[in-house]
């Protein structure tokens, strides 16, 4: 009773997209859970690298003779640096994504750059010397997508 009022509403259009899915939900199906793997992992590796980061650069900080006790954020920043590629080297996954992204991108210096801020790493870092919990940080969605749309206006305005 159901089913003709849906097909229906959907016309004859959406009708042969209702028995396509229908004739290959299997396959289909698959698709959709290997690419929300994917895209889960590619958001978790992103979190995992921010996390190896900030660790990284507070075990440098604390051994450096360099910083006397008065840390901040332009010291870390200046002195110690960010290790990019060594995060790049000791994760496995290949791929990086914000959090709520569509397209993973691949595990490069520049994405990481792009999709992390050193400014905002160092002030984890820190936070981290400090005494906070590391397992609770993780990079801000906010920033990392306001990156993203200055750099696309940034290429488009290059382009004109």
């Amino acid at each position: 009773m159901l089913r003709p009022l849906i097909e229906a509403i959907l016309g004859e259009f959406g009708r042969q997209i209702l028995y396509t899915y229908e004739a290959n939900a299997y396959w289909i199906n698959w698709i959709v859970l290997a690419y929300g793997a994917i895209m889960f992992a590619s958001w978790m590796n992103l979190v995992r690298i921010y996390r190896f980061l900030i660790v990284e650069m507070a075990r440098d900080a604390h051994l450096s003779d360099e910083l006397n006790r008065k840390k901040s954020n332009k010291k870390i920043r200046k002195i110690i640096g960010v290790p990019w590629e060594k995060a790049v080297e000791q994760s496995p996954y290949p791929f990086v994504a914000r959090i709520g992204a569509i397209i993973p991108k691949r595990k490069t210096v520049e994405n990481l750059q792009l999709l992390l801020d050193e400014k905002d790493l160092a002030d984890k870092v820190l936070l981290a010397l400090q005494g906070a919990r590391i397992q609770k940080m993780m990079p801000s969605t906010r920033k990392i997508m306001q990156r993203e749309l200055d750099e696309r206006k940034h290429k488009r305005s290059e382009q004109e």
